[in-house]
């Protein structure tokens, strides 16, 4: 855990022994996770966004006269940010005998705490949102609480087990190690790197609603990292820029 948090996190503990309420200290635990998580959110959209924006203008950068070599290096760095990203948002925590050994803000470190804390669902607009989510992802199993969330959770993961599977590879194996011979052959679509980030968006923004009361950041709006580097490339004189990969 960081400095940052560390000092919010005793700040939120001491707040709570004062008023003798255990539920604030619960909340600030899950707040911080949650804050975690939508940082490497955050992160993994900014990156998405150069890389499409890039891909999706590739043949008029290929004309122009700016240095290609420059944007495919932007391009290779930023696809392999987003196998990153993706594995800190999906990553499983290590457990051994009821017992975890790195906690971490990822989805699946977030229901963990909420489970073991028992924490339930707030107010009638916390159990709207849950009931949005399940409708969405959920596969019909469980009530409309903690354990529905954690098999909805569980049926977009098989949904796309195979992607999961391939980014950890490749973090694993070329990232952050090299195994010698080892050659990513299979890299998922950016339609499926973009259904990643939109269900981990959902995720933290369910939390936000239903488990703390508080606002959300909607990564899908207000993208600046996007929209300042497409005046960069409008100022090096491409045309009709392209803002989705088709």
């Amino acid at each position: 855990m960081k400095w940052g948090k560390r000092i919010g996190l005793k700040i939120w503990k001491r707040i709570a022994r004062l008023f003798g309420n255990r539920k604030m200290e619960i909340d600030a635990a899950i707040d911080n996770r949650n804050t975690g998580l939508v940082k490497n959110l955050a992160m993994l959209r900014n990156t998405l966004d150069v890389y499409c924006l890039i891909s999706a203008n590739s043949n008029a950068i290929n004309k122009s006269n700016v240095s290609t070599n420059f944007f495919t290096f932007i391009e290779m760095s930023c696809h392999r940010l987003i196998i990153l990203y993706i594995c800190k948002v999906f990553e499983k925590e290590n457990v051994n005998q009821g017992k975890v050994r790195y906690e971490l803000d990822s989805i699946e470190g977030l229901l963990r705490h909420i489970r073991n804390e028992n924490k339930n669902v707030l107010d009638k607009f916390g159990k709207a949102a849950v009931a949005d989510f399940l409708q969405k992802y959920g596969d019909g199993s469980g009530e409309n609480g903690v354990e529905a969330i954690s098999s909805a959770v569980e049926n977009f993961k098989r949904k796309h087990s195979r992607a999961l599977n391939k980014f950890k590879t490749v973090r694993d194996k070329w990232l952050a190690h090299c195994e010698s011979g080892f050659n990513p052959k299979y890299a998922p679509s950016y339609d499926i790197m973009e259904k990643l980030f939109n269900f981990g968006l959902d995720f933290y923004m369910l939390v936000s609603k239903a488990f703390l009361s508080v606002g959300q950041a909607d990564l899908n709006k207000n993208r600046k990292v996007k929209m300042g580097f497409k005046r960069m490339l409008e100022e090096l004189g491409l045309k009709e820029i392209r803002t989705e990969i088709e």
